[in-house]
């Protein structure tokens, strides 16, 4: 929380130190060197269509699609790390499944001999028994 603080603090004053300077340096260039202040803009203002101006808005720009990019890849990531969450676990109750499958399934044994079920001999050996 401290850190917060601090972060906070620090922006707020390099904020009003960024606001100051620039005041004071555009003061000077409104005042003549006679005192007097220019009330006209010169022949060489290009307003916002000047060179400033446009790197201005094409920094706006890239930045806004730096933002964008950024959004998206951790919305991938998000999509990403919760695919694999429910992969892991149908895989780990899949698992689950298939052991208590294998430990309580049981394989009744036959009722009598494969070879007496192929050949018949079942007939023959009761008559024997008679």
């Amino acid at each position: 929380m401290r850190d917060l603080i601090t972060t906070v603090v620090a922006r707020v004053a390099t904020t009003a130190l960024a606001v100051a300077a620039g005041l004071v340096s555009m003061s000077g260039a409104a005042l003549a060197g006679t005192g007097q202040v220019i009330a006209a803009p010169s022949a060489t203002s290009f307003g916002l269509l000047g060179p400033v101006g446009v790197v201005a808005v094409g920094v706006g720009v890239v930045g806004m699609i730096a933002g964008v990019a950024r959004r998206r890849r951790q919305a991938l990531a998000h999509s990403v790390a919760a695919r694999r969450d429910v992969a892991e676990r149908t895989t780990a109750a899949r698992a689950e499944r298939v052991a208590d499958s294998r430990g309580s399934a049981s394989v009744p044994a036959p009722s009598r001999a494969p070879s007496a079920e192929r050949t018949g001999q079942s007939a023959v050996e009761s008559s024997r028994a008679a």
